[in-house]
């Protein structure tokens, strides 16, 4: 149940991204009224976390649910939910290609 649940939200969140509308600054808008957090490059917490989930030897089942802030979640609504799942996605590549350049990981 709760994996479809995460699939449908993370398939409206990618429609809403590909349906985006470009502004002329070069800004992309979805609609004036999202409120979107924007997750920095140099979290250092988030770093460790992706860090150890990649080089650790556990087998986490749910690594997005690691990764992610539950507490943040919960008071989040759904299309912020869905955008907050698909920017820890990014992040999440960002930092293993990051982690991958610096030869921590295989």
């Amino acid at each position: 149940m709760k994996k479809e649940v995460l699939k449908a939200l993370a398939l409206k969140a990618k429609n809403r991204m590909i349906h985006k509308k470009e502004t002329g600054n070069g800004l992309h808008v979805v609609d004036s009224d999202i409120d979107v957090k924007v997750i920095s490059d140099n979290d250092d917490l988030f770093y460790s976390k992706v860090r150890d989930l990649l080089m650790g030897d556990a087998d986490i089942i749910n690594p997005m649910k690691y990764l992610m802030d539950e507490s943040l979640m919960l008071r989040l609504d759904a299309r912020g939910r869905e955008k907050y799942l698909l920017d820890t996605i990014e992040k999440y590549h960002r930092f293993r290609k990051r982690l991958e350049s610096e030869q921590v990981i295989g």
